[in-house]
């Protein structure tokens, strides 16, 4: 196995930058990064996007170099540390609304202030329930609805269907299932580019925009969801941005071997999702990459 965050955390200061916003990272790995921080920039960063313990919470929620509102934008926040930062003043309440799993109390909360609602729809983490809800409320925006990723087969038919809805939004949906994939692609109005970002795609649909003249290659490199294979056809591709590869799907460690020695920008590397892609637990070692 390779030492991946070891390899990037000791090959500059601008990787361990880029490594404080990885989404994977480790407790070990966390402190690690916050204790070499002078400037601040990355102790904001993990304030804003890994998953913390309580303790480091409590830590960046009392350092002065820390800017709240990153610690708002966390998408990991429990009940208790949304409602502390709800309540200080100064934090920014729309961040609270549009990122962290919130509880029914809490949705309701932010529901019956009227100015939130639009960040609400932004939300990746609301229920079936609660789209089903705002999309029956007047003013909503129903694009930020459409690309939330727990619609049900109902709830896409009714925004695809819906004349205020831009397909876009759809198209941006990360659990797309393969036939809503099918039917986007063949509408003329859909941005083929989202489609190849974000769904996870069939081998058969990876092949239909690999060759599709419409769709730039570099927006398959930004799919998390690529195979190996996909990912090296990719990499030999005369004209791919190879940091888009580096950073957004998932690498085997030849591929990330590959990628730190010849190809990229080991800031792009930082954040790949192949750092760390498992929880924790007491029989892994923090500082190891394990299979996906």
């Amino acid at each position: 196995m390779l030492h991946r965050f070891d390899m990037l955390f000791n090959d500059s200061d601008e990787c361990k930058n880029a490594l404080a916003m990885n989404r994977n990272l480790t407790t070990e790995q966390i402190d690690l990064l916050y204790s070499t921080d002078v400037s601040g920039g990355i102790k904001n960063r993990l304030a804003r996007f890994p998953k913390l313990t309580d303790e480091q919470f409590n830590q960046l929620f009392n350092d002065s170099a820390v800017r709240k509102d990153n610690l708002a934008k966390n998408r990991n926040l429990t009940p208790e540390q949304i409602d502390l930062l709800y309540s200080t003043e100064g934090v920014d309440k729309d961040y609270l609304a549009a990122t962290p799993k919130l509880t029914d109390e809490q949705f309701n909360r932010f529901f019956h202030v009227g100015a939130r609602k639009k960040y609400l729809a932004m939300n990746p983490n609301l229920t079936t329930q609660q789209i089903g809800l705002l999309y029956s409320i007047e003013g909503v925006n129903k694009n930020n609805l459409a690309a939330n990723p727990k619609l049900t087969d109902e709830q896409f038919n009714r925004l695809f269907n819906d004349s205020d809805v831009d397909k876009k939004y759809l198209a941006r949906n990360p659990n797309l299932t393969t036939e809503q994939i099918d039917l986007l692609y063949s509408n003329a109005g859909v941005n083929k580019t989202f489609l190849a970002i974000y769904p996870k795609l069939t081998d058969e649909q990876f092949n239909r925009f690999f060759n599709d003249p419409r769709v730039d290659k570099d927006y398959l490199a930004r799919n998390p969801n690529l195979t190996p294979e996909q990912i090296d056809l990719l990499y030999s591709n005369e004209g791919v941005d190879i940091d888009l590869l580096a950073q957004y799907p998932k690498l085997t460690d030849e591929q990330f071997n590959r990628f730190f020695h010849e190809s990229v920008s080991n800031k792009e590397l930082s954040v790949n999702p192949s750092i760390n892609p498992l929880p924790v637990n007491k029989w892994q070692s923090g500082l190891f990459n394990w299979s996906w």
